[in-house]
Parts: C-alpha cells; structure tokens; sequence
C-alpha cells in the first residue's frame, strides 16, 4: 500500500511539473518564419539581438541608448527616438519581389514611429502613424510597387499603451490587426511587394540602405517607445495564428517533441 501511495504522489508531481511546461508550447507553424526576436535579456549578444528563427539574421545595435527592459513577454527594447539609434538587420537583402508578407509586434507608444522598413519606395515600411496620408496614430504599411501604396489602419496605437499590431499581405488580400482583431482589410493593387532596387532593413527608422550599415531615411520619425516580440514571414498567416501571437505568453513556436512532451523553439522561456 505504501508503495502505491509513493507512486502515486510521484506521478501527481511529474504531472504538475509537466503541464505547465507543456502548455506553453504551442504547435506554432513555421513555414516560411524569417525573424523573431524575443528582446529578451539571454537573447543578446554585444553587438546584436539575436534572430531565434533559426535563420541568422541577428539584429546590430545601432546606438549607444538602446535598453532591454521588462516588456510584454519578459523583456523588451526600448528605443530613444533618435535617428541615430536603431537595429539594423544583418543579411536580409531584399533584391526580388516579396509575394507573401506578415509582421507581427507588440509596441508601446505615444507617438507616430517607424517600427520596420525595408524602404517604402523599394519595398515596405510598417509602422505607428506614416508621413504620407497625415496619419499620426493608425497602423501603416506603405509598400512598393506598380503602383506604390500607402495604407494605414483606424484603431489607434499611439496612446502609450501595449498593443498587439500585424500586417498581412498576398495577392488576394492585405489586413491590418490591432490586438488580436481585425482592423481593416482590402484587396491590394498589386500581386507582390516590390522589386526595385536592393534593400537591407531597419527597426526603429526608415531604410535606404543597398548595403549592410548604408543609410537610413527618412529620419524625421524613428520609433520612440517599446517594441516587444517582433516576427516576420514570408507568408500570409491566418486570423487563428494571428489570435495565437497576441496571446502567448512565451516564445510561440515549437520544435518536434521529446520524449512526448512537447517544447518550445529555442528554448523555454520565463513566463512568471
């Protein structure tokens, strides 16, 4: 009887002891992820924040008042607002047209900000307000080519709390989504975003770089706030996915299980 009993209360332990561990790791598909940065403390280097995808397009740290603070998810990074102080996205040159597009971000804002571009006139800028239709609160995806598009939301974000914001773009249909809801959608007036000439990408102000640490502009409005949980795809994702990024609570993806248990991607994050 004793022996039942140990047994028992060993199971019910391993039992808390897993559940919880599994129920965080989501069945997140990957297809087609280029970048997540988590901005948490562990996922930095000197130099750069590292790309959790997988595929290595870390992020230089350019600028001196670049700060990890507590976030959304665990931590995140602040940005002063400063032309001069962005992240600047190794490796990824944009040199073909982009079919598919999703960017999903949690920012904390109270002002108009470029959160990522890979140029407006080449290829795309996504952002907290833009300078082209006098928006200033709205969520904007402004994108090259034939014809070049400027759009934006008509939920605000600039009012200095979090907020979940994603763009998805294919040929059939382009969506914005302001915490885990729809925002507003259409059809777009082209099949693909861009091509025109190369482009290497920016977080926190607009890009002009055909090189790897090339120019940035426009520098009238770099990004002044929070930016927490940046993902990109080369895919539009779905409204369940998106309802899945604005409510995790870790990292979101997750690998083939392990002995049964499944885990997360990359490792397993503090969610206290």
């Amino acid at each position: 009887m004793n022996k039942k009993i140990i047994f028992l209360s060993f199971t019910l332990c391993l039992m808390q002891t897993i559940l919880p561990l599994s129920s965080d790791a989501k069945n997140f598909d990957v297809t087609d992820l280029v970048i997540y940065y988590s901005f948490d403390s562990d996922s930095l280097s000197e130099t750069d924040v590292l790309d959790e995808s997988g595929n290595e397009y870390h992020g230089f740290l350019h600028g001196e008042n670049l700060k990890i603070v507590e976030g959304k998810v665990n931590q995140c990074i602040e940005l002063p607002g400063a032309a001069a102080e962005y992240i600047a996205v190794r490796d990824l040159l944009y040199t073909e047209a982009i079919p598919e597009l999703s960017i999903s971000v949690w920012i904390k804002t109270a002002e108009r900000g470029i959160i990522a571009s890979w140029d407006r006139s080449e290829f795309f800028r996504f952002g907290a307000g833009d300078d082209q239709l006098g928006n200033t609160t709205f969520v904007a995806f402004d994108m090259c080519c034939q014809p070049l598009s400027d759009w934006h939301g008509e939920i605000e974000v600039t009012d200095d709390v979090w907020h979940h914001v994603v763009v998805t773009f294919s040929a059939e249909a382009k969506r914005i989504y302001v915490d885990g809801e729809l925002d507003v959608e259409a059809v777009p007036l082209q099949q693909a975003i861009g091509p025109k000439e190369p482009r290497f990408g920016f977080l926190g102000v607009g890009s002009e770089a055909p090189e790897f640490g090339g120019n940035p502009g426009p520098t009238t409005w770099p990004y002044k706030g929070l930016i927490d949980e940046f993902i990109m795809f080369h895919r539009a994702i779905s409204e369940e996915e998106v309802s899945e990024l604005a409510n995790a609570v870790g990292n979101p993806f997750a690998v083939e299980p392990v002995d049964k248990l499944s885990i997360t991607w990359g490792k397993i994050k503090n969610t206290k």
